[in-house]
């Protein structure tokens, strides 16, 4: 639960960077979380299948790639190569990447076998509800830090 909290409050803050105070507010957030909703749903039916689920992954795992060379090349301090690149990619992409089933279980309240909006909103729009201590539509950097410790 903690671990969603963050997650959801680390996006709040990317979406609220270019504001002067550091402040969040709900329907921000709620049309960040609509923005990934709809790259997600690329049929436009108003669910993410699991299907759908397996491509994000896929092309999330893909754009990881160059980090992961780097990443590589950082851990092999001796550049002796004994760390070898197909060995860190796959415990990389098995570590990063996620089952669709999870998702699925994560998400899929309804235990329908696919992810409406609604229930794709809900896990980080109730993070931030609980972050939002004084329930005025806003995440401060100070409600935030309460909430999360860090």
């Amino acid at each position: 639960m903690r671990k969603v909290l963050f997650v959801a409050l680390s996006i709040v803050a990317g979406t609220a960077a270019a504001q002067a105070p550091k402040v969040s507010l709900r329907t921000d957030v709620q049309k960040q979380v609509d923005v990934n909703f709809d790259k997600g749903d690329t049929n436009n039916d108003n669910f993410i299948s699991r299907a759908e689920i397996q491509a994000m992954t896929a092309k999330a795992l893909q754009s990881l790639a160059p980090k992961i060379e780097a990443e590589f090349k950082t851990l092999d301090k001796d550049g002796n190569g004994q760390l070898s690149l197909a060995e860190f990619k796959a415990a990389a992409f098995s570590k990063l990447g996620q089952n669709p089933e999870l998702t699925l279980q994560k998400f899929d309240t309804n235990k329908d076998g696919k992810v409406s909006q609604a229930e794709f909103r809900a896990p980080i729009l109730g993070a931030f509800d609980r972050a939002d201590l004084n329930k005025d539509g806003k995440v401060t950097a100070e409600e935030a830090k309460k909430v999360t410790g860090r």
